[in-house]
């Protein structure tokens, strides 16, 4: 409250007393100690006289109010008159200043109360953006803009009251995923899970909405189709969901825009309900089939629907509509038309009609790929001869047409311009497709390269699909039959005393060669059919065909996985000397794979130095193709198969030689996992680690560790390395193959032998390393 009054040292001058009981009640303020105090006053002073306000301005002076006076020493007393009356003394200058801008006392809580508003309303405001987007926010903003000031806000929240505990805690549970979907979107698409939780909980509280379609305001409604509308790989059920949230729009009264009614409209028809959309298609006619915005899309989406249900009356004059009109339209929506005629023999021949049309309504704009979709409806229905014709056109850039025509130009009639064919639908994954382009050429009489027919053999086997596999193999054995009948042909052909030309007769395949050869013993290898692989390798030998080392390789682990590994190293013997076949790192794997200490579980101790004499020898005949296998690298599990023979054989002499061999003429350098496999001694480092063993694996461990630390140390005094450095990667490397051969080395001296060199010479002599690497260090 304003003072009544204000005393200075017990002096009052009578001007001032005559402005104070001028002044109205409601603006009754004390004095103010400053220069702007002044001003109020001396707006009055056109109501005084000059002699009052003389004698006021010498007092204010007396008093030291002016500005600019130099008496400091005047002590000023400040009061407040509260309710009743009552004066209360302020403390200072500060607190009359407060008390003249806030008389109440509530503006602190006023200023909060207007913060927090501000913040809930700076929130709110986020949330919209981020789900909307910043231009969404701005249509919220100017449609509460243009709404009156009775009519409620828009919310992106439901009323949680009113409801009854249950039909609360959906409503809740939903109202607590918009908030969170408010957070994370930021803008962006939302992932899977987030739009999978925002239906579930929409869906569950779907029951509770019913009751109170009017609690639901539209901004929600657009928040939900917003969300479970978009078009996006995180959203698959796109349409089931709004199949379900347009009918309860429609339930609660909600005005669907156009474009909503028309992707309504879609969902419902591919949820099942084709009836229900059809009818309601026929419906919106007069509404969204004649508006200039809609036109084209609508009529586009009812052809489609008539396209899938087989209506090619109701098609045929929906395609017609669009044609007519005068709106800007893709030519491409005659595609499901043309898939729908090219389906049915009857109308093939008005599909290809179509194509025709749509090829010239697109001109220099169509593309490769709008001629492979066409082809592709052709090729589908077994209609080949009208694929062909498309295809012709599209290589030959429409210049040639071969409807209506007998015999076809040698340019096209032949295996390269088939070939291309074959390859882009083979490169597509049509092969069922490509499969009816061999037959059509066969129908021809164009005779297909082995290359491509072994291009569709190979794909349909790494399909793995039942079918394909029975087509690959009838393909590849009719090529096969071909070959046996050229030969024998060939050799009734040698009595004639003069030359005769062979030509291909029988079913029209090309002749088997290696490679058709090659997948199909890959394929029997792999799927572990053994009779099937003799059989194959029967025909092979009678094919008079020189076998490579990978043909070679898939019969000798076709015999292993059968259980037939004792045979393999003589097989493998006789089939390189006969055929004077190079073994690669495969060949010798397998070899490795067949000996006795890797395929059988336990070994008679009365057998062990026959099985030490043969590892040592197939050792040796890998040096001698040490020039083939060093030349791409020493594969690690070979070199694993290797080591771990010799060490389950408890040869020591042998594994530290092998060891030496490998990395001296193979230029091996192990593993990590090698290293520890050596070391500890097992092949599977896993199954140690779970086992009672388990502490030898950590064992080994630091002692790599400490072996690898020292030869740090020893480095950075050697000045090979400062001190700050790590061990280069290739310098760890080597330091932990030293390691091993260190470690492999002690266990030799641990045997006590005091043949020892001997020994090794022995071992040297045996495994071909006769002067081929360091015996003893």
């Amino acid at each position: 409250m304003p003072p009544r009054s204000l005393r200075v040292d017990n002096f009052i001058c009578r001007s001032c007393l005559s402005s104070l009981r001028k002044r109205t009640p409601t603006a009754q303020w004390a004095l103010r100690h400053s220069s702007q105090a002044a001003q109020p006053l001396a707006s009055e002073a056109s109501r005084r006289s000059r002699e009052q306000e003389t004698e006021r301005q010498k007092t204010l002076e007396t008093l030291g109010l002016l500005k600019g006076s130099k008496n400091n020493g005047v002590s000023v007393n400040y009061f407040e008159q509260g309710e009743g009356g009552r004066l209360r003394r302020l403390r200072g200058e500060d607190e009359f200043g407060q008390s003249l801008n806030d008389p109440d006392g509530q503006a602190d809580f006023r200023m909060k109360e207007l913060e927090q508003e501000l913040e809930e309303a700076t929130q709110f405001t986020k949330i919209v953006e981020e789900i909307w987007g910043k231009q969404g926010a701005e249509k919220l903003r100017k449609r509460v803009a243009s709404q009156d000031e009775a009519l409620p806000k828009p919310s992106l929240l439901l009323p949680e009251e009113d409801w009854t505990a249950q039909d609360r805690t959906r409503i809740v549970q939903l109202n607590n995923m918009i908030r969170t979907i408010g957070r994370k979107s930021r803008g962006g698409v939302l992932p899977l899970k987030r739009i999978s939780s925002l239906w579930k909980y929409y869906y569950a509280a779907r029951i509770a909405l019913s009751k109170k379609w009017e609690f639901v305001h539209p901004d929600i409604w657009d928040l939900l189709w917003q969300i479970l509308a978009a078009d996006h790989p995180n959203n698959p059920n796109r349409m089931s969901h709004i199949h379900v949230l347009a009918k309860d729009m429609q339930n609660a009264g909600a005005t669907l825009r156009d474009d909503q009614q028309l992707l309504a409209l879609e969902a419902t028809f591919i949820s099942g309900f084709q009836e229900d959309a059809i009818t309601a298609h026929k419906k919106l006619v007069t509404t969204l089939g004649s508006r200039p915005a809609t036109f084209v899309e609508f009529w586009q989406l009812g052809l489609r629907m008539y396209c899938l249900t087989g209506d090619i009356a109701r098609a045929e004059r929906v395609a017609n509509t669009l044609l007519e009109s005068p709106y800007e339209k893709d030519p491409r929506f005659l595609l499901p038309f043309i898939r729908m005629c090219a389906e049915k023999p009857a109308t093939v021949e008005k599909g290809f009609e179509l194509y025709q049309q749509l090829r010239s309504a697109l001109g220099d704009a169509i593309t490769i790929e709008d001629y492979d979709q066409v082809i592709s409806y052709f090729l589908a229905s077994n209609e080949t001869e009208y694929a062909f014709y498309v295809f012709v056109e599209m290589m030959t850039s429409n210049t040639v047409d071969l409807r209506g025509t007998h015999r076809v130009p040698p340019s096209v009639a032949s295996p390269f311009f088939y070939g291309k064919w074959l390859k882009r639908l083979i490169g597509a994954g049509d092969l069922q497709g490509a499969y009816n382009v061999l037959l059509h050429m066969k129908s021809r009489g164009v005779m297909p390269q082995a290359i491509v027919v072994n291009g569709l053999i190979g794909a349909w086997l790494r399909s793995g699909t039942a079918d394909n596999i029975k087509n690959a193999e009838d393909v590849a054995w009719a090529m096969i039959n071909t070959r046996m009948q050229f030969l024998h042909i060939r050799k009734d052909m040698k009595s004639l005393a003069t030359y005769v030309r062979l030509r291909q007769y029988g079913e029209g395949w090309p002749r088997a060669n290696l490679e058709t050869f090659s997948l199909l013993a890959e394929n029997y290898k792999d799927r572990g059919i053994h009779p099937k692989m003799e059989e194959l390798w029967r025909a092979f030998r009678d094919a008079e065909i020189a076998p490579n080392s990978f043909m070679l390789n898939q019969l000798l682990f076709s015999y292993l996985q059968d259980g037939q590994g004792k045979h393999v190293a003589a097989l493998t013997r006789d089939l390189i000397n006969q055929y004077q076949v190079e073994p690669d790192s495969w060949t010798f794997m397998v070899l490795w794979q067949a000996l006795a200490v890797n395929r059988l579980i336990q070994i008679s101790p009365d057998q062990i130095g026959e099985e030490v004499s043969r590892t040592r020898s197939l050792f040796a005949e890998m040096v001698r193709s040490a020039h083939i296998l060093a030349a791409n690298g020493l594969d690690v599990q070979l070199a694993r198969f290797i080591l771990h023979s010799f060490r389950k054989l408890e040869d020591k002499f042998g594994l530290l030689l092998a060891y030496r061999a490998l990395r001296q003429i193979f230029k091996f350098e192990p593993p990590d996992s090698v290293v520890f496999e050596l070391h500890v001694g097992s092949i599977d480092l896993e199954k140690t680690a779970k086992g009672r063993n388990g502490h030898r694996l950590v064992h080994a461990g630091k002692q790599i560790e400490g072996y690898l630390k020292r030869r740090h140390e020893e480095r950075i005094a050697a000045g090979q390395l400062s001190a700050g450095d790590n061990l280069p990667d290739d310098v760890k490397q080597q330091e932990l193959g030293n390691f091993v051969d260190l470690f492999l080395q002690n266990q030799v001296q641990l045997l006590g032998d005091k043949n020892m060199e001997q020994s090794l010479e022995q071992a040297a002599v045996e495994m071909g390393l006769n002067g081929e690497v360091t015996i003893v260090r």
